[in-house]
């Protein structure tokens, strides 16, 4: 009677340890779908975050043209002054014409966003009255520009 207790005794514990090992991996396998789960969920808010405060970026380099604070006339890409280090601006400035081919006193400005850490790149484009004397500064510049033709200007932040 004693071998035959052994025996079944023996026989259960293995069970239970078998049962104990499948229960640690099922539990094994589901934290790491629910940690791949929250890591892709993390990074998408923070892209999410970024191209957010690009276009308030954006946003508010075109407000500073059409309030005058800031000019379309000075060239080449700028960073941000600090706390928007990482972020630069540059923008694209495009007289428009009329269809007999003058001036119309409206440019195409694009503002182009990027930050330096990733790969985002924010583009808002918008129709904008030519500020007094920047028609001439654009046009003294560079005499052959017409409507098909765009001039790369970039802008800093003044924070």
């Amino acid at each position: 009677m004693t071998l035959r207790f052994a025996r079944s005794w023996s026989a259960h514990a293995g069970t239970a340890l078998l049962e104990v090992l499948l229960a640690l991996a099922l539990f094994v396998v589901a934290a790491a779908i629910v940690t791949s789960g929250m890591s892709a969920s993390t990074d998408n808010l923070d892209r999410q975050r970024r191209n957010t405060h690009a276009a308030n970026l954006a946003a508010t380099v075109l407000a500073e043209i059409q309030l005058g604070i800031r000019s379309t006339t000075e060239a080449g890409e700028q960073p941000f002054t600090v706390p928007f280090d990482k972020w630069t601006a540059e923008l694209v400035v495009t007289p428009t014409e009329t269809e007999a081919g003058a001036a119309s006193g409206l440019l195409r400005v694009e503002v182009i966003i990027r930050h330096q850490e990733s790969a985002l790149v924010r583009r808002l484009a918008q129709i904008i009255r030519v500020p007094s004397g920047v028609d001439t500064l654009v046009h003294s510049s560079n005499p052959e520009l017409t409507a098909d033709k765009s001039v790369r200007l970039t802008r800093t932040a003044a924070y």
